[in-house]
């Protein structure tokens, strides 16, 4: 374990034994090994990538593919795509993967952009193709991607399917079915294929490496929840609880939160993606939370809705517990077979029984991984290693009123398991957790 690690696992022991999460510590299983990561790309080995790469091209069986490094730019840096992260770990921007599985001896090719001296003054060195990059990257072959399309050419001429591997987006024209059009239209006989959600399955399906930085993601979120609950009460700012679980996130080694907070109280608690946390929260309101951290590109996804004040009112109480047994009833239902929409559908009726169906108007849930809603066969049965959310909510903007509570859930062999088990669910613990984080933020102030 390399002393990053070593520092960042005992940091979040001790945020959670200084009574940050009281579930934490009766919990053998929080806090599995995690795999050896590369600082500070925060990647695998090349042989776990190199090993996905192997398994998709079995899927392929001939022809060829490319998979293009498709990541952005937010307030963090560049973001890797996730497929391309996938199957290379590389998070270069502006690179390419191409995959012949029918080549004789070198069926794998990493294309990164030229170098740009004076670019490079401005963001940092990159490393010249030779042994080391290759090396870390774990190819033999690695080009610059101004020879993308003669490669693609050559090896075309020996396998004719060129395969779609990422799923199109409905907005633009792919820019792999782009490149196969220039393949296409020099080299007649070339068809084009879609590999369907062969990735999509693969990535939906989490190795234990994968499962443990999945874990230590949404532990490190939940010391955020604990140091964001501190800071409600009335008159405090919104932003004050975005602001405080997202520094305790990046201490503890995350580069970027999974996606943009969700901090609204009052009103704010019935936009499902209120965007500002720029409100003064009141007496009597709750603040609905949908925040977490992201670490080593591995997302958590959680939401809890806690009273400013501390104590849930009795309308409040009442239609916050109908939300929970929406999510026991659906929790009940996940295992190996199961589908997400006979879940969704189950939970939903828990909610329009009780005459609040027109106020719960998303989705049940989702597929967590790489991304926060990621990729899965979403029309296919669930499987052992799959981890979903399951986030039933009731809003009432007539009432000033909204409650979500969202748990990452991961398909066991038998059943499922929460993952996101060190924040309290059920109202009276929430309560009496809401208090321990006020007592402990008094304690903390007056040490100092």
């Amino acid at each position: 374990m390399s002393l990053l690690r070593l520092y960042l696992a005992l940091w979040v022991v001790s945020l959670f034994c200084c009574g940050a999460s009281p579930a934490l510590a009766a919990n053998p299983n929080s806090y599995p090994s995690l795999p050896v990561l590369v600082e500070p790309a925060q990647t695998e080995a090349p042989a776990v990538y190199a090993a996905r790469r192997a398994a998709l091209m079995k899927e392929m069986g001939d022809g060829v593919a490319v998979i293009y490094a498709n990541g952005e730019e937010d307030g963090d840096g560049y973001r890797q795509g996730s497929d391309f992260y996938y199957l290379t770990g590389v998070v270069e921007p502006g690179a390419a993967l191409v995959l012949a599985p029918k080549e004789r001896t070198y069926r794998e090719f990493l294309l990164l952009p030229n170098r740009d001296p004076e670019a490079e003054r401005w963001t940092g060195a990159r490393e010249s193709i030779g042994g080391a990059l290759r090396a870390r990257y774990g190819f033999e072959k690695i080009f610059r991607t101004d020879r993308l399309l003669g490669l693609m050419l050559d090896l075309a001429s020996r396998s004719s399917t060129l395969w779609q591997v990422m799923r199109p987006e409905a907005s633009a024209k792919p820019a792999d079915l782009e490149l196969y059009s220039q393949v296409s239209s020099r080299m007649p006989g070339v068809s084009v294929r879609s590999l369907g959600l062969s990735l999509a399955r693969m990535r939906s399906r989490h190795s234990a490496d994968e499962l443990a930085l999945m874990q230590h993601a949404i532990r490190i979120s939940e010391a955020g929840f604990a140091a964001a609950a501190a800071e409600i009460r009335p008159g405090a700012f919104e932003g004050r609880i975005e602001a405080e679980a997202e520094r305790v996130w990046k201490s503890a080694g995350a580069r970027r939160p999974a996606y943009a907070s969700i901090v609204g109280s009052g009103p704010n608690s019935t936009i499902l993606h209120y965007p500002r946390s720029e409100r003064v929260m009141a007496d009597g309101e709750l603040i609905v939370m949908d925040m977490a951290a992201e670490f080593a590109h591995y997302a958590a996804d959680i939401t809890r809705t806690f009273p400013v004040n501390g104590h849930f009112d009795a309308d409040q109480r009442a239609i916050y517990n109908l939300v929970l047994t929406a999510q026991k009833v659906a929790f009940s239902l996940v295992k190996p077979g199961a589908y997400m929409e006979d879940i969704d559908r189950a939970a939903r009726k828990v909610i329009t029984d009780a005459g609040y169906g027109d106020y719960f108007i998303h989705g049940l849930g989702h597929f967590v991984g790489l991304d926060v809603h990621d990729v899965g066969a979403y029309q296919e049965p669930l499987a052992a290693g799959m981890v979903i959310t399951l986030e039933p909510g009731i809003y009432m903007p007539e009432r000033n009123l909204g409650v979500r509570i969202e748990d990452d859930v991961l398909v066991t062999d038998k059943g499922a398991r929460y993952l996101t088990d060190g924040i309290p669910r059920e109202a009276a613990e929430v309560e009496r957790w809401l208090d321990q984080q006020t007592s402990n933020r008094s304690q903390s102030g007056n040490a100092r």
